[in-house]
Parts: C-alpha cells; sequence; structure tokens
C-alpha cells in the first residue's frame, strides 16, 4: 500500500466519523414518506404475527394507553402529531419490558413493560421518550448511515487493498457500521430523554417520573446480578438503553433547571393505573 492510498484511507475515514453528527442531512434528503412508510411495514408485521411477540387484544388497555399517549402529544414541542401515526399497539409478550416507537410513529408497549412500572407518570414518561425518537427520526436517520457507512467503506476498502482483499475485508467494513451505529444510538438515547422531558411538562405527570423507572432497573439488577442473559426480560431493554446513573443524574438536572419542585402523589397517578392493570391482567403492581 502506498503512502498516497493511506493518507486517502484515512482522510476518508475521517470524513465518514465527521458525518455521524450531520444527522440533520435526513431531514433535507428523506422526506416523511420514508419514516411512514418502515413504520408501516413494522406494523403490519406485528399485525400478521411476524414481528417478535403477539399482539395483545384488549381495546379497554389499549385506549388507556393511547389516552396517555394523546396527552403527550398535546405538547407544543411534537411537530409530527399531524404527520405522524401515533398508534398504540400492545405486544403480549412479558419477558419483555420495553417500549418501542418505530418511525412514522407506531408505538408497540410489551406487556413485561406494563407489569413492571409502577405508575402511569412514569409509564407516560417512557412513551414520551419512545415519541421523541420517532419526532427526531432516529430510526430512519440510524439506518440511512448504517447503509451508506457500509457501502462506502467497503469501495475505499476496494480501492485501497483491490478487490480480492477487499472481499476478505467486508467484515471489517461491518464491525465498523456496528461501532459507529453503538455511539449514535447512545447519543440519540440522550436526545430522546432531553425531548421527551420537554414533552412530559405539557401533561398532568411529574416531569421526572421516568427516573423511577430507572431506579426500579438499578435494584433488579443487584437483586438479579444476571439480568443480562438472553432468557432475561430485562435483557433486550439493557442492549438499546444504556442505563447508568448518569441518566438518573442528567434528569435530576433538568428539573433543577426547569425549577420543578418535589412531586405530589397525585402527579403519579399509581391508584388509576394500578386498578387498570388489574382489571386487564387479573393482578395488581406492587
Amino acid at each position: 500500500m502506498t503512502k498516497s492510498s493511506i493518507r486517502k484511507y484515512f482522510l476518508v475515514l475521517f470524513l465518514l466519523f465527521s458525518l455521524q453528527g450531520c444527522g440533520w442531512m435526513v431531514d433535507l434528503v428523506f422526506p416523511l414518506d420514508v419514516d411512514r412508510f418502515l413504520g408501516e411495514q413494522f406494523y403490519k408485521a406485528a399485525v400478521t404475527g411476524e414481528g417478535q411477540g403477539q399482539i395483545l387484544k384488549d381495546k379497554s388497555l389499549e385506549k388507556y394507553l393511547q389516552s396517555i399517549v394523546d396527552r403527550i402529544l398535546k405538547s407544543k414541542s411534537i411537530q409530527y402529531k399531524d404527520e405522524f401515526k401515533y398508534k398504540v399497539t400492545i405486544i403480549d409478550d412479558d419477558k419483555v419490558i420495553n417500549a418501542v416507537c418505530a418511525p412514522g410513529g407506531y408505538i408497540f408497549v410489551y406487556t413485561g413493560l406494563l407489569h413492571f412500572v409502577k405508575n402511569e407518570a412514569t409509564l407516560a414518561g417512557i412513551l414520551s421518550h419512545e415519541i421523541a425518537h420517532a419526532e427526531r427520526r432516529h430510526s430512519t436517520k440510524q439506518l440511512s448511515t448504517n447503509i451508506t457507512l457500509y457501502f462506502i467503506l467497503y469501495f475505499v476498502l476496494s480501492y485501497v487493498l483491490g478487490p480480492d482483499l477487499a472481499q476478505h475485508a467486508a467484515d471489517i467494513a461491518g464491525l465498523s457500521t456496528n461501532l459507529l451505529g453503538l455511539a449514535n444510538s447512545r447519543s440519540m438515547e440522550e436526545e430522546a430523554d432531553e425531548y421527551g422531558f420537554d414533552y412530559m411538562r405539557s401533561t398532568p405527570y411529574y416531569p421526572g417520573a421516568i427516573a423511577d423507572f430507572f431506579k426500579d432497573i438499578q435494584k433488579e439488577k443487584k437483586v438479579n446480578p444476571e439480568l443480562k442473559g438472553t432468557d432475561i426480560p430485562l435483557e433486550k431493554y439493557l442492549s438499546t438503553h444504556p442505563l447508568d446513573e448518569d441518566r438518573i443524574s442528567a434528569n435530576e438536572k433538568r428539573l433543577k433547571d426547569a425549577k420543578i419542585g418535589a412531586p405530589s402523589a397525585k402527579s403519579f397517578f399509581k391508584e388509576r393505573y394500578r386498578s387498570t392493570i388489574e382489571k386487564s391482567f387479573g393482578k395488581s403492581v406492587d
């Protein structure tokens, strides 16, 4: 490999890493129809049973969860409330403690999360966080970035190493894409926390309620050190949502900066949540 080739190789890599912060380009290049199309495909796969878990057909519970989402959507900070669906679907899987908002506002809530959460405000905080992912178009940005990085890295390696060696270097390109995607997803989680907090301020819920969820997971991790196993309910959530003291501290800072004081018991709506869960599942939350 010549010095010129090496310089070109590292220059291109530098540009690729720099472009990781240019998610705004997706907003300019990709119309919202892309988000709606991706979300619709995700929804169809779930409805037909091709996704992970079966749909729970409980109209009363679905209506209840939709009412929480509708309260959040009253926030003036939500830009795509008229463009995106923001429809709640419940996945019947007690082994998954998670909620997902696919592109275009298709919201999926797992029953495992409903059993784990202890009040309505905390669930609302989680849903606000997921809505923020859709609003910031994180999935679309992640998808476009990963696809672009893979092909650019492959062609760069073909140019530098030659077509024969480039084929063997495909795994390296894939690994680079995954590592960059992981770093990007962590920054997206922080952004979703921030925007979700802002959305919550327009609701009757305590804006910092999502911190209770983080703290409860930390308690579970202390009681069950093996929580990262593939058969553990929290495994899927922990794999995509980095949980640590930093997120709790960031939440506390947002409350302090917004001059929001201690919460009242009413702002958590615990009894309403408890009665709803008991009605649907025959057992209440702790």
